[in-house]
């Protein structure tokens, strides 16, 4: 009886030795922002957001390499007049590689283009984003308290969240070994909050696991250009990013968060952003 009771004790100890306290979160930024939360200009790169991987025409891209590396601010001119519009804290992001037209145009100066056919086949396209933030907290592991990140995306064409996924050794997101935070098809015109919590209340299921330290929030975004299955096409289509939030909803144990120039500052309902519902181009010829 003595043999398991203290084996149970050192089971107990190493179980709180390898889990924690979350008490503040910092680091969670909104796209298109500097260090302050103050807005990028148009055909800089975000920091912040970094495109990790991505499969484009049936290659891989990791690094700094054509497709990967820090995202770009999309100029005003150059954002598809579909989309959510850019706010006063927060802007649309794109994938290195981009360009200003369908046809060509200038690399990386702020245009929306890059590849992306269909959901399948060596014309389909995938961009990996990727924000680094820090939980801090007491003790190591995971957080065992409740935390919830409450954040909006549009993307184009559609889009997956992930927090500290597993990856595959290319570097993509390993979806069936990882708990999917949330999705969206046709979502360049979202406007609904995606919470991102390690517990389960009214807002939905347990979606996320987080941890004392640094943290990852993923987004996988496919360029589709409307078509369904493989594509025949080669043309380059508009795709980006817009990670924003409808109010300040971080949380601890159901305390409000504030960190003022982040991507959840307690101002209030943003509010501003106004859109058009058309589309804004044909689907491709599948």
């Amino acid at each position: 009886m003595r043999f398991y009771f203290i084996a149970a004790v050192f089971l107990w100890l190493g179980a709180q030795a390898w889990a924690g306290t979350a008490t503040d979160i910092t680091g969670l930024y909104y796209t298109g922002t500097n260090n302050a939360g103050g807005l990028l200009a148009g055909g800089t790169t975000d920091a912040h957001w970094t495109v990790t991987y991505a499969r484009v025409n049936g290659t891989n891209y990791t690094g700094n390499s054509t497709y990967a590396g820090a995202s770009y601010v999309l100029a005003p001119g150059f954002i598809d007049p579909g989309y959510v519009a850019n706010s006063s804290s927060a802007q649309w992001i794109t994938a290195p590689g981009a360009r200003t037209a369908a046809t060509g145009g200038t690399i990386n100066a702020g245009g929306d283009y890059l590849p992306g056919n269909g959901t399948t086949g060596n014309n389909s396209a995938t961009y990996v984003y990727r924000l680094a933030f820090t939980i801090v907290g007491t003790g190591t592991g995971a957080a065992t308290n409740n935390v919830s990140i409450a954040l909006t995306l549009a993307a184009d064409d559609q889009y997956s969240v992930y927090v500290n996924p597993a990856l595959n050794t290319n570097g993509s997101v390993n979806a069936a070994s990882s708990t999917l935070g949330g999705s969206r098809t046709a979502a360049w015109t979202n406007t609904s909050a995606l919470y991102l919590q390690n517990f389960t209340d009214a807002n939905g299921s347990t979606n996320a696991s987080f941890v004392i330290g640094t943290n990852y929030i993923y987004v996988v975004v496919t360029n589709t250009s409307s078509v369904t299955g493989s594509s025949g096409s080669t043309a380059l289509n508009a795709s980006g990013l817009l990670v924003y939030q409808l109010g300040g909803a971080t949380t601890i144990n159901g305390q409000v968060i504030p960190e003022v120039g982040a991507i959840l500052p307690v101002l209030g309902a943003l509010g501003l952003f106004g859109w058009r519902h058309f589309r804004r181009r044909p689907p491709a010829a599948a």
